[in-house]
């Protein structure tokens, strides 16, 4: 893919994405899944990897699509793309948006938003939680007990993550895909 390509590609999903980086993971995987680029694996591998490291989930994952697409400039320019509509929408239109948040109109648009982001989110989930199972019994107990950490004992989500991390680990090799 072209480097203008790529740009144009994150410029989009960067200007549609209402919600954030988890909401970008599934408009994404559409996107990338139409290009024939990456197989489903490689993109879930990047989705995971993205959200597992430090910092905003849309540039991470911006960096790493890009870099696959179109190497290390790929990876800039993929970034540039994503981050620029939410800067140019938070600079001109704050100010608005401030000013009119109890108009019934833009609360209507919020509202709509949310439940688009809603469910969105919930694709990703499922999506994720197929692949989770996908690798066998030893994947499927660290899903069940890092969501019981995190769902009935309400841990720390770092907890959780290195509980599930070492009980993993501690189970060995998964399933060879």
């Amino acid at each position: 893919m072209s480097l203008l390509g790529v740009f144009f590609l994150f410029l989009r999903l960067g200007a549609l994405t209402f919600g954030g980086g988890i909401v970008m993971i599934g408009l994404l995987e559409r996107e990338l899944r139409g290009t024939g680029k990456l197989s489903p694996g490689e993109t879930m591998d990047m989705i995971i990897f993205a959200t597992a490291l430090p910092g905003p989930i849309a540039a991470n994952l911006a960096w790493l699509a890009g870099r696959k697409l179109a190497g290390k400039t790929g990876a800039f320019t993929a970034v540039l793309g994503t981050v620029i509509p939410p800067f140019l929408t938070i600079l001109f239109l704050s100010k608005f948006l401030l000013l009119y948040m109890n108009d019934p109109r833009i609360a209507a648009f919020f509202l709509g938003a949310a439940c688009a982001v809603a469910v969105i989110i919930g694709g990703v989930v499922f999506d994720m939680t197929k692949i989770s199972f996908s690798g066998g019994w030893k994947d499927m107990a660290v899903f069940a007990v890092v969501s019981v950490l995190l769902l009935a004992f309400r841990m720390s989500p770092f907890i959780a993550l290195g509980a599930g991390l070492s009980l993993r680990l501690a189970l060995g090799e998964g399933r060879k895909q």
